[in-house]
């Protein structure tokens, strides 16, 4: 027990920046997370979800057609503590937990025989795990209910237990299992996986491939391919593939080679054959792939920017500024003809497959498709913290020890400094600034509608307020048996969401055509009504986010 007081202390660590104020920081759920706690809920209740799919293994929800395993985590929180935004988000913030356990694990299995000089394997693991429990990256997606993040905790596991299972040859079938797990978290998983598991075959083919080993990778075969068999149901689905569908690149070709077309009109007539050539569409193509992959390498996205404000706090990226120089130092210590050995060419092929699911997509680069790198950008940076301390212990001049120990207090503070100021933007000034990009205000106008709604016939909510139907579902706890006994959700495309249930009415509002007789309260974006008269319903920096009213003016 007292080898592990260190593993105790990161987990706590691990723990508190992942579940304090977990249902109010973030301010809302946004609609997938909605969309996801009232799945659980309706399955809990009903065995089949808002569609009336009986424990489907693709969650339709909005026609995106996630993958279930999320939220069937969900159910026994969602039974346990009720429909809310804490017990939606619980399950990922365990999954964050988990999965700082297992980088500790998988980091101590891949650098336990290590007789590299400078390495100190007792270290790596703890420092490891340290970096993904106060990584940025992690703690966000950790903090809200998206399905990527259990992907990587199984990742982690994974990928563990088979480094385990080199020694203790039937880990090698839990490994299989979890790989074939994996598949149901997340679509990039379906895409990452293979991948991953060919990296390891591949680097570590004289290990895996003795004798000694047939009988496991055959269970270990099975198991995996028993394990990942349901989903031949989804992917011969060509629905459940909308998804894929909507977030390619390739999708509107017709917006992509429209300039080409152009410039290849224009070559044609200067004869400019170079310019024929780099401008066909093939090229555009690669060029497309190419241009994403590399996307997901830009420093000013990883440390300073991020993406989609619902990705990162503000003013921050995805990974600490002060851990940029260690990651450099940690990549250069695994690239030096000393170091170079199957870890290393693991760890590497780990960065460069990650992206690689992403490439085809849109939005680029993307947190939640890459959320993948993690952790090797973690051991990777721990690696470089060693490295760098080890080169300082072995200072013998004075006056450079004196130096160094001034350099190091310098560098102290800044790391103080950067992981105080993310934890102040993350968990004091997020919820102001970025509080409309999280779907704010809809707890506060069914809260509202729920008080007067008996003294109208009829709530006309705008399908402007984008998939607004499940925010509501998912505040009233409206009873998935009764929901599903009027025809459940009858559409989930993005236009157009579920028309009715209870006094609730989704559709367009149209004020010319509107009656207000005082019998209908309408409900929609201040630019629709600039001038509610019942409820003004405010982000948290103060400006408009919903309007509430039962008058024309």
């Amino acid at each position: 027990m007292k080898k592990y007081i260190g593993l105790i202390f990161v987990v706590i660590v691990a723990g508190f920046l992942r579940l304090y104020q977990l249902g109010v920081v973030p301010p809302s759920p946004d609609w997938d997370e909605a969309a996801l706690g009232y799945n659980a809920y309706s399955i809990l209740k009903t065995g089949k979800d808002e569609y009336g799919n009986f424990f489907p293994l693709s969650i339709r929800s909005f026609d995106d057609y996630k993958p279930p395993l999320y939220t069937y985590l969900t159910v026994p929180s969602v039974g346990l503590f009720g429909l809310n935004t804490w017990s939606t988000r619980l399950p990922s913030a365990l999954m964050g937990i988990l999965a700082v356990i297992g980088t500790y694990f998988l980091a101590k299995e891949l650098f336990s025989s290590s007789k590299i000089k400078d390495l100190r394997p007792t270290t790596l693991p703890l420092l490891s795990a340290l970096l993904l429990a106060i990584s940025p990256w992690h703690i966000q997606f950790s903090r809200i209910a998206f399905e990527a993040n259990s992907g990587i905790t199984i990742n982690i596991w994974a990928v563990a237990c088979f480094f385990i299972g080199l020694r203790k040859k039937s880990m090698l079938v839990l490994s299989a299992f979890l790989f074939g797990l994996g598949m149901y978290a997340y679509h990039s998983e379906r895409v990452f996986l293979p991948l991953l598991v060919l990296l390891l075959l591949i680097v570590y083919r004289k290990i895996v491939f003795q004798n000694e080993n047939k009988k496991f990778l055959i269970l270990s075969l099975i198991v995996g391919i028993l394990t990942v068999l349901p989903l031949v149901s989804v992917f011969s689905n060509k629905t459940s593939m909308l998804r894929l569908q909507g977030t390619s690149s390739f999708s509107n070709q017709t917006e992509l080679l429209s300039r080409n077309i152009t410039k290849i009109s224009d070559d044609q007539k200067a004869k400019d054959y170079i310019g024929l050539f780099l401008d066909n569409r093939r090229f555009i193509y690669v060029n497309t792939l190419i241009s994403g992959y590399l996307s997901h390498f830009s420093l000013k996205w990883l440390f300073l920017t991020g993406d989609n404000p619902r990705h990162h706090a503000p003013d921050m990226g995805l990974l600490y500024l002060w851990e940029l120089p260690f990651l450099l130092f940690g990549l250069y210590y695994l690239l030096r003809p000393t170091t170079n050995d199957l870890r290393t060419k693991f760890l590497l092929g780990w960065i460069l497959i990650a992206p690689i699911a992403a490439s085809p997509t849109t939005g680029l680069p993307h947190a939640i498709r890459t959320l993948v790198f993690l952790p090797v950008f973690q051991i990777i940076t721990a690696l470089g913290i060693i490295f760098v301390g080890s080169a300082i212990s072995n200072q013998q001049s004075a006056i450079k020890r004196v130096w160094t120990h001034c350099l190091l207090f310098i560098v102290y503070c800044f790391v103080f400094f950067n992981v105080s100021y993310y934890v102040v933007q993350y968990f004091v000034v997020m919820n102001r600034e970025y509080s409309e990009f999280w779907q704010y205000g809809y707890k506060e106008t069914v809260r509202y509608t729920e008080s007067v709604k008996g003294n109208y016939e009829k709530v006309v909510v705008s399908t402007g307020l984008e998939q607004s139907y499940i925010f509501f579902l998912f505040y009233t706890k409206y009873d998935p048996v009764k929901y599903l006994s009027q025809g459940g959700t009858k559409s989930g495309s993005f236009a157009e969401s579920r028309n009715s249930f209870d006094t609730y009415l989704f559709r367009p509002l149209d004020w010319k055509n509107e009656i207000f007789d005082g019998k209908t309260l309408y409900v929609g974006f201040p630019t629709e009504m600039p001038h509610g008269n019942n409820a003004h319903i405010l982000f948290l920096d103060g400006s408009p986010a919903i309007e509430i009213k039962d008058k024309a003016y």
